[in-house]
């Protein structure tokens, strides 16, 4: 199994070599390799290169069926790839059936949720997760793109405070 996610995860992150990917990630279900989260995560890289939904949805399908949906990585993976397809609802579905999210999980929907950004935030903050550098970028994006100025003085504020600015 190391040597088929080896090539499978060289191939996905190549970025022109997504369908040698794919066709790496078939011949290891033919052959009955067993399947793992780092398989997932390399396949779904390749979805996210791509931007081919239709894929991206069978892979997480699949990842249900076989119990790798809710890991962290692998549904940050399937946030990454559903955000970059331009499916915000189905970075949504993601995350809530996430058993565990961490900073990438929550900056993920901020950056997916322009309108609902600030809020995402502050759950955020109640989940006990701290922000880093592109959890702002992308809440200060969103509060730009909203025009909330007093929003964004605040969230500056926050900035300075944890020595992001």
């Amino acid at each position: 199994m190391i040597s088929w996610n080896a090539l499978l995860s060289g191939l996905s992150q190549g970025g022109n070599l997504g369908f040698e990917a794919v066709f790496v990630f078939r011949e290891m279900m033919r052959e009955g390799v067993e399947l793992d989260h780092v398989s997932f995560n390399s396949v779904i890289t390749t979805c996210c290169h791509e931007n081919d939904l239709k894929l991206a949805r069978q892979i997480h399908g699949l990842c249900m069926k076989r119990g790798y949906a809710t890991l962290v990585s692998v549904g940050n993976m399937l946030m990454s790839s559903y955000w970059k397809c331009g499916v915000g609802e189905d970075v949504e579905s993601v995350f809530y059936q996430m058993s565990e999210r961490n900073v990438i999980s929550w900056t993920t929907m901020i950056s997916a949720n322009k309108d609902d950004a600030v809020s995402i935030f502050h759950r955020m903050r109640l989940d006990g997760v701290y922000p880093n550098e592109v959890t702002f970028v992308g809440l200060i994006d969103a509060v730009k793109c909203n025009e909330q100025i007093k929003e964004g003085v605040k969230i500056h504020g926050i900035c300075i405070k944890n020595g992001f600015a």
